[in-house]
């Protein structure tokens, strides 16, 4: 089992997915093992795309909650798998040894409601790196594979093997 399989077993132990499949249901699990909220703000993509995030999607951590900004225009299956790639930051601890970081200017633009002195990081695609870029991207099409498998009694969170 790689490092990656046991840190994504543990995050969906952790926080289960639910059955059916809702993402809704998935978020709240996700805020209450973290303590904290976490709510959606969809912006349009021309609005992320200077924030370092490729474009996609933000995960801004605060004091108390989190924010994940989405591009608008993704729906339904996308706008999920972009929302799941940040929740995959915050399960496999990816900001655990950042630094505070300040908000990039544009944020302003994004969420003009926020307060910059209440933000903790502003996590995009730039300060995550590419390893934990693809951890996220994984755990993102890995969660929304097995949140539409038939449930089963026991189901374990593996990576698919490719050849031998």
């Amino acid at each position: 089992m790689t490092s990656m399989e046991a840190r994504f077993g543990d995050a969906t132990r952790i926080v289960p997915l639910p059955n059916p499949w809702n993402l809704t249901a998935y978020l709240a699990a996700v805020a209450t093992h973290r303590g904290r909220s976490i709510s959606l703000h969809a912006v349009p993509k021309a609005m992320l795309a200077d924030t370092g995030c490729g474009g996609g999607g933000l995960w801004v951590a605060r004091r108390h909650d989190d924010i994940i900004v989405y591009d608008a225009a993704a729906t339904g299956r996308n706008a999920d798998h972009v929302i799941l790639h940040e929740v995959g930051h915050m399960l496999l601890g990816h900001h655990e040894d950042e630094e505070r970081s300040d908000a990039p200017p544009t944020l302003a633009a994004i969420l003009p409601s926020i307060s910059p002195q209440s933000i903790e990081h502003v996590l995009g695609r730039a300060e995550f790196g590419v390893d934990r870029e693809r951890e996220a991207e994984v755990f993102a099409d890995m969660t929304m594979v097995y949140a539409t498998l038939p449930r089963r009694r026991s189901r374990s969170f593996r990576l698919f093997r490719w050849g031998k």
